[in-house]
């Protein structure tokens, strides 16, 4: 149950991104890496995150990359609670769902 919670936080989070509707990937070689590095930037600067631009850019990548590999979304959640000092659900989740949002919404988990 906890679990379908998560997901839909993390749904929801994804959701509230709106600002970040460019097409994504991964792939450094992308040429709209750089532009979508800087909207995923703002976003968790304007979501309030303590947290560099380049920690931030790092974890998002990291945490789909991890997400893309096993399916997990706690795990995708415990990489960023283990990344960071940050301790509200919340905070992880709508991290979380701006990371996917910006570099992988193809792993956007289903509901």
């Amino acid at each position: 149950m906890r679990t379908k919670q998560i997901v839909v936080a993390m749904i929801v989070a994804a959701a509230t991104a709106g600002a970040l509707a460019a097409p994504a990937s991964a792939d450094p070689a992308d040429p709209d890496a750089a532009q979508r590095d800087e909207v995923f930037t703002k976003a968790v600067r304007d979501g309030g995150f303590r947290i560099s631009a380049d920690a931030a850019v790092a974890l998002g990548h990291s945490t789909c990359d991890l997400l893309k590999r096993t399916g997990s979304v706690q795990d995708a959640l415990y990489h960023i609670k283990n990344a960071t000092d940050w301790t509200k659900m919340d905070d992880i989740t709508k991290f979380g769902g701006l990371a996917v949002q910006a570099y992988c919404p193809t792993a956007m988990p289903k509901q």
